[in-house]
């Protein structure tokens, strides 16, 4: 009796997984859902800045009469939503094909599209599909990669042997941990580096997707940063001045929230960025200093909009950024650096977030910072390189001078 009860539970078991796979595919391929739809095959491939082309492929037991496609590029407001069934047709199985013009519609560059599709009948059966993804890299070249944790290097395949790419990531891992030891800010759940092999085909990439990103090579939404480094002699200099550069607007990105980014002047976001440089760019200390000797140094509340376009001027605002962040370094440590971003992040302005975070104004801030400018008298710059300490036990020698002599009288 027993065994006849454990053969009729083990046919029954048998059965409905029998029917699992009739109703729900398997190893056989798929075939049709509960609902009385089902999608056979769902892609998409693109070529960069030219278009996108989806694949739909689709069964139902009743007429199709509705698919729509659906995608959305990560660091865009909206998403895209296509009708691709203007007519209903009788046909049981569907190939539906959908061409996204990229040059009229462009999307992010190396931005992580997402697509999903939705499918009625004419019993009254709706699928939605799962999205499923694929990332819109410019394929017109071949790239190499290496991969860290969460951080990934791409480079123009045939421009550097695997050092090339070994020497961004370990400068990458560095800058983040160097960085974050001030900031304290989440680090993205990736971070993705694509390494040109010249400025040309960078800028090329950026016009052709009709984004400019001349002000800075990062996408801190994207969690991505492109960079042109040719594989030549002195690479490894470039990838310390502009690594921890990019490295750090990625940081501060997720430090005050996507919301609060907006709010961050950009002598504080850019300035951050230029001090954290491992390698400084030597015309900065230059353009400060003659800037300062002239009396062209840019107003502060000038630097809370984006910088001015103009070589000569930008470089000047980059410099004195830099410059105003290590004086705040110098003077509130690195708790006046993210109480500032903390006040943007909660909405503050420009000078209001100043007020709030260090209590002076932002023309005092100014005035002290120009102050630290001012050419010091040999005396001052002389205590300073033989320290607090040596100075303070020079003066009581000569203090105690005067004593000496008495006594010898």
């Amino acid at each position: 009796m027993v065994n006849k009860l454990r053969t009729v539970i083990r046919l029954g078991l048998a059965l409905g997984l029998l029917g699992t796979l009739f109703l729900y595919g398997g190893p056989f391929g798929p075939l049709i859902a509960a609902s009385g739809i089902t999608v056979v095959e769902s892609e998409a491939e693109h070529r960069f800045a030219q278009r996108i082309t989806f694949r739909l492929e689709v069964a139902s037991e009743a007429e199709i009469t509705q698919v729509y496609l659906f995608f959305h590029a990560a660091g865009d407001e909206w998403t895209e939503t296509v009708d691709l069934v203007e007519e209903p047709e009788l046909d049981l199985t569907r190939e539906i094909t959908y061409v996204h013009n990229l040059r009229d519609s462009p999307l992010p560059p190396f931005a992580t599209v997402s697509f999903w599709w939705q499918i009625e009948d004419a019993a009254g059966n709706t699928l939605t599909t799962d999205p499923k993804q694929f990332e819109y890299t410019d394929n017109r070249f071949q790239w190499e990669q290496l991969t860290s944790g969460d951080i990934t290097v791409h480079w123009v395949e045939g421009q550097g042997d695997p050092a090339f790419g070994q020497t961004v990531l370990d400068i990458a891992q560095a800058s983040v941990e160097e960085i974050n030891a001030e900031l304290r800010a989440p680090v993205p759940a990736s971070i993705a580096i694509y390494i040109y092999d010249s400025q040309q085909n960078l800028e090329a990439a950026m016009a052709l997707t009709g984004r400019d990103w001349a002000g800075g090579q990062a996408r801190p939404e994207l969690g991505v940063i492109v960079l042109a480094i040719p594989h030549e002699q002195g690479y490894a200099s470039r990838m310390k001045r502009f690594i921890p550069h990019e490295i750090t607007h990625l940081l501060t990105y997720q430090l005050v929230t996507p919301a609060g980014y907006r709010y961050v002047p950009e002598w504080l976001d850019e300035g951050l960025a230029t001090a954290n440089e491992r390698l400084p760019e030597p015309d900065y200390a230059l353009a400060l200093e003659k800037a300062r000797e002239e009396g062209r140094l840019i107003p502060l509340k000038d630097l809370c909009d984006p910088f001015s376009p103009g070589r000569q001027t930008a470089l000047l605002a980059y410099a004195q950024s830099g410059s105003l962040v290590q004086f705040i370094r110098e003077e509130y440590g690195a708790e006046g650096i993210r109480a500032l971003l903390a006040a943007y992040a909660d909405g503050a302005g420009c000078a209001g977030g100043v007020q709030e975070a260090l209590k002076v104004s932002l023309s005092g801030l100014e005035t002290a910072w120009r102050t630290s400018l001012t050419p010091k008298s040999p005396w001052q710059v002389w205590i300073e390189q033989i320290g607090v300490w040596a100075g303070l036990w020079l003066l009581m020698l000569l203090a105690a001078l005067p004593m000496i002599g008495g006594l010898r009288r």
